[in-house]
C-alpha cells in the first residue's frame, strides 16, 4: 500500500482556496513517481533506476459555488467570498459521480439550487479534469 501526503503553502489569495489547493494536490499526485517494485521469489524487490506512476483509480475535482441572494456563483473570488450567504463545494470522480459535498456559511440552499449546483459541478469538473490529466502527462 502506498501512502501519499501533500503539504500546501499558499503564497497568494483571491478567494476559493478549497478548489485551488485541491487542484494543486491532484496535479502533484498525477505528476509524482515512485520506485518500481517487482515480486521475485515471493519477495518484493526494488528495480534499480526504474520508476512508476502513483497508483490512482480516479481524478477527484471539487467545484465551489457561493450563493449571494438568489444567485449562484461558481469559483467565487475574494470579494464574492466576503459577500456570500452560503457556500457549497461538490466533488466528482472521473465517472461524474458526486463523491463529496460540504456546505458552509449561515445561509441555505433550496433543493433545486442543490440540484443545479450538482449539475454545474459535474459539467465543470469534467473540463477541469481534462486539464489536470494534461498537466499530469506533461514533462517533469
Amino acid at each position: 500500500m502506498v501512502g501519499v501526503f501533500a503539504d500546501i503553502v499558499v503564497v497568494d489569495y483571491d478567494g476559493n482556496l478549497f478548489d485551488a489547493c485541491s487542484y494543486a494536490a491532484t496535479a502533484a499526485v498525477l505528476k509524482s513517481k515512485m520506485p518500481k517494485w517487482e515480486i521475485k521469489d515471493d519477495v518484493p524487490t526494488l528495480v534499480e533506476g526504474a520508476e512508476s506512476d502513483l497508483p490512482t483509480t480516479t481524478i477527484p475535482v471539487s467545484i465551489t459555488m457561493g450563493k449571494i441572494g438568489n444567485h449562484i456563483i461558481v469559483d467565487p473570488n475574494a470579494d464574492e467570498w466576503a459577500s456570500m450567504d452560503s457556500r457549497i463545494t461538490i466533488t466528482t470522480d472521473s465517472n461524474g459521480n458526486i463523491v463529496a459535498l460540504q456546505k458552509g456559511g449561515d445561509g441555505g440552499f433550496t433543493v433545486d439550487e442543490i440540484v443545479k449546483c450538482g449539475d454545474l459541478s459535474i459539467k465543470a469538473g469534467a473540463k477541469i479534469r481534462e486539464t489536470l490529466k494534461q498537466a499530469g502527462e506533461g514533462s517533469q
